[in-house]
């Protein structure tokens, strides 16, 4: 009988990040049932900033395990695409793992203090904070959108660089969706302080992900 010697991929690190982020959202769910259940229909339903954000923040618990869970599971798809587009030259290589995460939330929290800079600046705190609000909320769900897709490429079947090109490009063009549908709901807001979203949108959004790119590549 001939023995088949089969390549183990040493992917541990990764099953317990998945299960890391499935802990998150149990927590979320069982502390905050009815938030939970809002903003998991955000996408239906607008509840979730009227019931329960009075006061737009995004330093509360409940945002903050959202916000863990968005950042892992964003470094995570950056981790699998720099993979798959031969960036990286091991398999699963958790310090690889660990610098996407330590510089993405680097340059978010970089994003966040300049926002806040810019808002004192102009004297339009108020504004900035219910837009951030917004946006962070948004891509927090996002994100949960993108983890069925990730355990599909991580141990079900190996995408090309094309699909991954591809999907990637949606999960852009999902994020700049709701940019838009922001600046729409609120464009007498948008048109008053053109400057600024013009600002953001170059300098703020666009910027630290090619930054983070080069960094890495």
């Amino acid at each position: 009988m001939e023995v088949i010697v089969r390549n183990m991929e040493h992917n541990n690190w990764v099953t317990l990040t998945f299960l890391f982020v499935l802990l998150l959202v149990l927590v979320s769910n069982q502390l905050y049932p009815e938030k939970f259940t809002d903003f998991r229909n955000l996408f239906f339903s607008g509840k979730y900033f009227t019931s329960h954000q009075k006061k737009p923040s995004v330093f509360n618990f409940f945002s903050f395990i959202l916000y863990l869970s968005h950042s892992v599971i964003l470094s995570l798809g950056l981790f699998t695409l720099f993979k798959v587009m031969g960036f990286l030259k091991v398999e699963y290589n958790f310090l690889f793992f660990l610098q996407i995460f330590i510089l993405l939330n680097v340059l978010i929290g970089i994003k966040y203090l300049v926002e806040k800079i810019i808002a004192s600046i102009f004297t339009i705190d108020k504004v900035i904070d219910n837009y951030i609000f917004y946006k962070i909320t948004y891509k927090n769900l996002l994100a949960f959108t993108l983890f069925p897709v990730l355990l599909v490429f991580i141990y079900s079947w190996t995408p090309s660089p094309i699909t991954l090109i591809i999907s990637t490009l949606l999960y852009l063009l999902l994020n700049l969706f709701i940019l838009l549908k922001y600046y729409l709901k609120n464009q007498k807001l948008v048109f008053k302080y053109s400057f600024y979203f013009i600002l953001y949108l170059c300098t703020l959004e666009i910027a630290p992900y090619i930054i983070l790119y080069k960094v890495i590549t």
